[in-house]
């Protein structure tokens, strides 16, 4: 059985779904084709099988009201109830040697040397000032780009004589924004990563302006599924993950799925908006281009893992933390607090890179054993908190074939960005492709996702106006 549509969209994450919408309002023909039994993607609330109360979101997990205004506009437009980031209270820094450093949320921890003191801070005015600088800008293409991208992003901070401290600093951040060491990604990737998102300071920032200031009471499914109710009904064909996609010399697309119900989808167009990991489950005829493959080929995930404990009280709130901590020895390194006040007080553990694939090595209840001790001695004062353990999630990932096996985002090593992002976003003929890795605003975010599946769809709606004009002539 063949269908015939103007536009095939690959995938319904946030960035196919706004294709779709965008397509939706331009009054095409369209088809949403996605893998799993559910729309979202990597975004995913986990609701109670009892009452449906939001447990926790094992993917994405806050947007803010002023810097991501398209996720603030989506927020609104489906009625979404926002819950804002706690930051009253102390930051707890776990040092090599197990001690803690507590400062309040918004300074900079003051440890023993005064000299990482000054390094800790150094590292991070100077990421933020290269991410944010205009002249020369890291996003105009150069020398200097290109020196960035020649080297890791470890290589930079050890040409910087940054301390062991402040190298760990920066390895928090690799592992909590992405789940890399600083030695598996180009100096350039990071630093763009962080002008993607206004700066590093704004990306970890917890408070208004920054990357985890508000959570949404309904849980983050709520935007992919309220945008899935917007479009056509039966424009979402679920568990229908894409086998082939064929460009024909006449100028049309062949798209066809696997599995029992097989079926092929004829279109003008096709939008892929699975993440690039993703591209190699499917097979494309004529190949994607050497230049496009030849980056796709070299993005890849690093190991992330979202476990979130979930606890009868907050004694963390009792020891005026707020929660939010991060560890230089792991294997957690960044804790936050991701309760919503509703008897049921959650931390979410983030594990990335080396301190994640040696945590990952154990078994389930070594996993949860080593989390809760560390938990007690980082945010308990040593105490306990096994009597207060009520259950925990981890999140399904890397074990996951439709995201590419990973999350949040892939990186680029050491001479692929600087002369491959253009091949990587371009079209393949009638193929174009939309995703958060490929935003220039918010990449890795949901406001990543859904910029780029605007601006996908935009330039596929174009192409038809303009073919449909020629045809005329």
């Amino acid at each position: 059985m063949s269908s015939t549509y103007d536009v095939v969209v690959v995938g319904a994450g946030l960035s196919g779904l706004q294709a779709a919408l965008t397509l939706d309002a331009a009054g095409l023909r369209y088809i949403v084709l996605e893998a799993r039994d559910r729309v979202g993607g990597k975004t995913f609330t986990l609701r109670s099988p009892e009452t449906g109360a939001v447990q926790c979101d094992l993917g994405a997990a806050w947007i803010n009201d002023s810097n991501q205004s398209r996720m603030w506009a989506l927020a609104n437009e489906l009625g979404l109830e926002t819950y804002v980031q706690n930051t009253a209270g102390n930051v707890v820094v776990q040092d090599f040697d197990g001690k803690l450093v507590k400062f309040p949320y918004g300074q900079a921890p003051e440890y023993p040397s005064a000299k990482d003191t000054r390094s800790c801070i150094s590292i991070r005015d100077e990421v933020e000032r290269l991410s944010l600088t205009q002249s020369p800008s890291i996003l105009s293409a150069g020398p200097y780009r290109q020196h960035l991208d020649s080297m890791s992003f470890e290589t930079y901070l050890r040409n910087a004589k940054v301390t062991e401290k402040a190298f760990a600093t920066a390895q928090v951040w690799t592992h909590a924004m992405l789940g890399v060491d600083p030695s598996e990604m180009s100096a350039l990737y990071f630093l763009e990563y962080c002008a993607a998102g206004g700066g590093l300071m704004t990306m970890r920032s917890d408070q208004k302006g920054g990357g985890q200031y508000l959570r949404i009471r309904q849980g983050m499914s709520a935007f992919a599924e309220g945008m899935a109710g917007k479009l056509r009904p039966g424009s979402v064909e679920l568990s229908s993950p894409v086998a082939s996609i064929t460009q024909k010399p006449n100028g049309t697309v062949s798209v066809t799925t696997k599995g029992p119900l097989s079926q092929t989808y004829q279109a003008r167009k096709v939008i892929v908006s699975v993440p690039t990991p993703v591209y190699k489950t499917i097979t494309f005829s004529p190949p994607l281009p050497p230049s496009k493959t030849a980056v796709v080929n070299r993005t890849r995930y690093g190991f992330y893992t979202k476990y979130m404990v979930t606890f009868s009280k907050p004694f963390w709130t009792e020891r005026k933390l707020c929660g939010l901590a991060q560890s230089f020895i792991g294997p957690v390194s960044v804790f936050r607090d991701t309760s919503l006040g509703d008897q049921s007080y959650c931390l979410t553990c983030f594990l990335g890179g080396q301190f994640g694939r040696k945590w990952a090595a154990q078994d389930a209840e070594g996993k949860k054993s080593s989390v809760l001790k560390q938990i007690s001695d980082v945010l308990a004062d040593g105490q306990d908190v096994t009597p207060w353990f009520i259950e925990v999630h981890e999140s399904p990932w890397m074990e996951e074939e439709y995201s590419g096996w990973g999350c949040p985002c892939p990186v680029m090593p050491p001479g692929v960005l600087a002369d491959g992002w253009g091949a990587l976003c371009a079209p393949a003929d009638n193929l174009h492709f939309v995703g958060t890795e490929l935003s220039p605003v918010w990449r890795g975010y949901m406001e990543g996702a859904v910029t780029s599946g605007e601006k996908g769809a935009t330039d596929v709606i174009a192409e038809l106006s303009r073919d449909e004009v020629k045809a005329k002539l």
